[in-house]
Formats: structure tokens, C-alpha cells, sequence
């Protein structure tokens, strides 16, 4: 009796991982989808919009990552899960420093600014100086990635408002870390030693990079951004459609990954959509592309994680291609009427697909995400 308990009690364990783990990531975005189409109207969008924010600062200072970061590549979740805990990508310190973590801070600073709020600006203030600064400004993090340039956006924002050296300080470390990545081989790589360049790389520092030249003149910068977008429109783009592949493989210059990756079109649609609105350079890209994304709109006016193919909605594909699309292409109350379904009630951004372990390795598994949420700001804080 003592044995059969005890295979009861486990089975019963194996059952709740399964049930959690591999059937409620798949019903519980259908579900809200249809309980959320089925209320009676759309919520108001200036209410909507409250919501968003709250949202964002609930993250922040719940100083713990909330984006998936189980890639979906075995056939159960509940693998994938264990195998995050027995790797490096389930670590604290990796998922809290990380591109999701910067846009969130990124979106919550030029939001906050925009709308000159004050008092939710300091809340991002006092949690900035805290976990990511010293007094003297040296980051509070092992800098060793390309995607944490993204803080120093935050940190030039910060500077902007308090005018405290110690942000700068911070910014021009992240700038010298790109710059000493960059000087290796004259293009700044996504992991060092890589085989392939990815279109990743554009979106976590060219945005910097841009911000960077505009605050202290430092043309290198502006030269490093520039160099990492011809190379990877020479080699990484369809000169048809101007959609990027994933990666360019630095031997032999072919593209490798998949060829319509939302996320991905997003990282270097960003870095094109900077560079164009700051000197009007690469013009026939960013126009040329915009067409391309307007074309592959889903039934919604939306975006899904492989547009063309896979057009079930995906928030960070969709928050990043109405950050870089045009303000007259869709008002700031069309864009949260069609988001209004893939919002919480609590105001998460709901449905981002989870993190990517490498080429043609993408997640099947999606939920709320600090990058959305963070690209989301960016776009309304552009209607202030």
C-alpha cells in the first residue's frame, strides 16, 4: 500500500507539471482571446492606456523577469522547464539583464518624460540607481552581451531629466563596450567567436547608438550603426520585399535562419526606422519595407510571429512594426482599439512569443513579456 501511494502521489505531481507546463500555455491565450472578444464594447482607450503604465510599473518593481524564456523546441513544456533550470538561460542574473528588462526601461523612461510624470519617473529613477548604477555611474551587472546596451538608452534618458553625471558615465561604458566589440572586425557581433551575425544585433544597438550620437556629437557611433546596417543590408536582405533573414553567416556571407521571423524583421526594421528619421539615410529600405509590412497585415491589422505564414497574433512582432511604421499610418486610438483583445484587464500586454535559442530555433510557447510592454510605451509615448 505504502508503494502504490507513493506512484499515486507522483503520478498525481507528473499530472499537475502537465496540465501547468504543456496544456495551459496553449488554452489559456485562446481562452482570454474570446473572453475578451466577447465583452460588449472596447475599453475606453485614455482608461486602456492607464492600465498599460500601471502594468509596467508593477514589473519594474517586481524586479523579476516575466518573459518566457522556455523556447518551445522539445515536444514538452515541462522538458523545456527543466532544462532552463539546469542551464545558464535560467539563471536570474540573465534573464533580469537582458533586452526584455532594457526595453521595458527604455519605454517606461521616454514614456514617463513624455507625459511628465514626475512621480512614477522618480519610482524608475530610485529603481535604476539601485540595480543597474553606482554613485560614480559603473554599471551594477557583468556588461558582456550586446542586447544590455539597451539600459544605457534609459540612462541617457535619465541624464536628460536629473543631469547627473553619473548617467552619462553609464552610457559612455556601454558605448565603449560596442566600440570594443566593433574594433575586433570592424562590425560589432552578436555573442563572440559566432559564426553568423544576426539581425538581432541592429535592434539592441543601433537605437542606442543613435541616441548616443545625438546626446554628445561622438560620430564613431553614428559610424558604427551606419556600418552595422550596410552590412547586413548587402548581405541579409530580399532586395524584393527588403525582409531580412534572421543571419548572415560570416563566411561565406549567405543568409541562414528563417526569412520571415517576426521578432527578427523587427530588430532590424528598428535600426532602419532610427537611422532614417535621424539624417533620412537608407531610405528605399525603410519605405521599401514598410510596404512590404503594411502588405502582411492578418485579418485583425495585425502581426503574427512568421507573418506570411504563421499570422496568429504575436505582440512583440506587432508592437515593434507599429513602433517603426509611420505615426500617420495608424493613430495612437486605432492602435489601442486592435490591441484592446491582447490586453489583461490588469493591463499586461498579453501574447508575445517566448525567447529564441538560435537560428531556426523558435519558441511555440507565448505569454506576457517587459519587451512588449516596453515597445508599447515607446509607441505611445511618440503621440505625447
Amino acid at each position: 500500500m505504502i508503494y502504490l501511494l507513493i506512484i499515486l502521489v507522483i503520478s498525481f505531481m507528473l499530472n499537475l507539471f502537465f496540465i501547468k507546463y504543456d496544456i495551459l500555455p496553449y488554452l489559456t491565450p485562446s481562452i482570454r482571446k474570446r473572453v475578451n472578444k466577447s465583452k460588449n464594447k472596447k475599453r475606453n482607450v485614455d482608461e486602456l492606456e492607464q492600465l498599460i503604465l500601471k502594468a509596467s510599473i508593477s514589473i519594474l518593481k517586481s524586479k523579476k523577469s516575466i518573459m518566457s524564456w522556455n523556447t518551445g523546441g522539445s515536444y514538452s513544456k515541462i522538458i523545456e522547464t527543466v532544462s532552463s533550470i539546469l542551464n545558464k538561460r535560467s539563471k536570474k542574473d540573465f534573464r533580469n539583464y537582458n533586452y526584455p528588462r532594457g526595453y521595458l526601461l527604455s519605454g517606461l523612461s521616454e514614456y514617463l518624460i513624455s507625459t511628465d510624470d514626475n512621480d512614477n519617473l522618480l519610482i524608475l529613477k530610485d529603481y535604476f540607481d539601485k540595480y543597474y548604477i553606482n554613485d560614480i555611474g559603473d554599471p551594477l551587472f557583468t556588461l558582456d552581451k550586446v542586447d544590455q546596451s539597451l539600459f544605457g538608452i534609459a540612462s541617457i534618458n535619465l541624464y536628460k531629466t536629473f543631469k547627473e553625471d553619473k548617467y552619462l558615465f553609464f552610457a559612455k561604458i556601454i558605448y565603449n563596450f560596442i566600440f570594443n566589440n566593433y574594433s575586433k572586425n570592424k562590425l560589432v557581433t552578436y555573442r563572440d567567436n559566432s559564426k553568423n551575425e544576426l539581425n538581432d544585433t541592429i535592434g539592441m544597438i543601433v537605437p542606442f547608438l543613435v541616441r548616443y550620437y545625438q546626446l554628445t556629437n561622438e560620430h564613431e557611433a553614428l559610424r558604427i550603426a551606419d556600418n552595422q546596417l550596410r552590412f547586413f543590408t548587402k548581405y541579409g536582405i530580399d532586395k524584393h520585399s527588403f525582409i531580412p533573414s534572421h543571419g548572415i553567416n560570416l563566411i561565406n556571407k549567405i543568409k541562414v535562419g528563417s526569412s520571415n521571423w517576426g521578432r527578427g524583421i523587427g530588430w532590424y526594421f528598428i535600426g532602419i526606422k532610427d537611422i532614417y528619421c535621424l539624417n533620412g539615410d537608407f531610405e528605399n529600405e525603410y519605405i521599401g519595407l514598410s510596404k512590404t509590412i503594411e502588405n502582411l497585415q492578418n485579418e485583425e491589422g495585425l502581426w503574427g510571429q512568421f507573418p506570411g505564414s504563421k499570422d496568429d497574433f504575436d505582440a512583440s512582432t506587432s508592437t515593434m512594426f507599429l513602433y517603426c511604421l509611420s505615426k500617420e499610418f495608424i493613430s495612437r486610438e486605432e492602435i489601442l482599439v486592435k490591441l484592446d483583445d491582447y490586453i489583461s484587464k490588469s493591463g499586461f500586454v498579453l501574447r508575445t512569443s517566448g525567447d529564441t535559442a538560435s537560428l531556426n530555433y523558435y519558441s511555440s510557447f507565448s505569454g506576457k513579456s517587459e519587451l512588449s510592454q516596453g515597445v508599447l510605451l515607446m509607441i505611445l509615448s511618440r503621440y505625447k
